[in-house]
């Protein structure tokens, strides 16, 4: 399944990369032109929370809908609407009224927080909901100038559009890809004699950033005709274009032959790969 979307999808993981992998190096994030606006929501304006859950960790969730649609498990796929703001009101990051599109998001593997994954697999498609996430399981005592202060307790605003199926599948593995443009028909696509340029993140459920080629823009380059490892990711960029999007997510079977890649268990588990085209040329 092909997702269209716009180039701000990748909002929603810029706090998270810069973040967690932050360095000297880590250009600056750009300010989009016009007016900002200061506040958003994805909750209607004459809403009434319907029930709430606590855990022992602090994070809370308060439902102003409840969905019926499937409970989100690891591995998921979902589109979202989301907001993030401080206890203050001030605006964090967002999809709602910013992007004005709904976003992908997979569940388990360390996309943005661990709160974030923990609240998801307490919710199902259709819910609408404000989460309270504490620093602990946030960002911690990470900071993002003033835009995220340390220690900070967020609000995140929620609502989990719907669930995506794997455009295909290789080996155990599932692959989605998703368009950043408008109007591609005319980008060349990653083919015979084509090279390709791609930022990659690897995440497994349990480490973050086995591999990560965004903070420092350190691309990969690969020629149709060179060896891929593992199989499915020449499958999911064969026919990729500049800007589009990709989760692959690796089954232990092909995490098992991946040179380079050491995962603290004895036993691999599954891997995402988030990928993001940079460009496609020809030889």
């Amino acid at each position: 399944m092909k997702i269209k979307m716009n180039r701000a999808i990748f909002l929603l993981m810029t706090v998270s990369f810069i973040l967690l992998h932050s360095c000297q190096d880590t250009p600056p994030i750009k300010k989009p032109q016009g007016k900002k606006k200061e506040t958003a929501s994805v909750l209607p304006s004459n809403f009434k929370y319907i029930d709430s859950v606590k855990d022992e960790t602090g994070l809370k969730i308060k439902w102003a809908k409840k969905g019926i649609g499937p409970k989100l498990m690891d591995g998921d796929v979902v589109l979202i609407n989301y907001v993030v703001t401080l206890p203050n009101g001030k605006l964090v990051d967002g999809s709602s009224k910013i992007t004005k599109s709904d976003i992908p998001f997979i569940v388990g593997f360390n996309l943005q927080n661990k709160g974030w994954d923990i609240a998801m697999k307490k919710m199902q498609v259709g819910d609408v909901a404000t989460i309270l996430i504490p620093s602990e399981l946030g960002w911690s005592d990470k900071s993002l100038g003033d835009v995220l202060p340390a220690n900070s307790d967020l609000i995140v605003q929620l609502f989990i559009v719907r669930k995506i199926p794997p455009s295909t599948t290789l080996n155990g593995s599932k692959i989605w890809r998703w368009s950043l443009k408008k109007n591609e028909k005319d980008d060349l696509a990653f083919g015979p004699n084509k090279t390709i340029k791609f930022n990659l993140l690897a995440n497994s459920k349990s480490e973050v950033g086995l591999v990560n080629t965004f903070p420092n823009n350190s691309v990969i380059v690969n020629k149709f005709e060179d060896d891929f490892e593992p199989a499915s990711l020449k499958k999911a960029l064969t026919n990729a274009k500049k800007n589009q999007g990709i989760f692959i997510l690796l089954s232990p079977q092909e995490v098992s032959k991946i040179k380079g890649i050491k995962q603290k268990a004895n036993i691999p588990e599954s891997l995402l790969y988030n990928i993001q085209i940079v460009d496609v040329t020809s030889n």
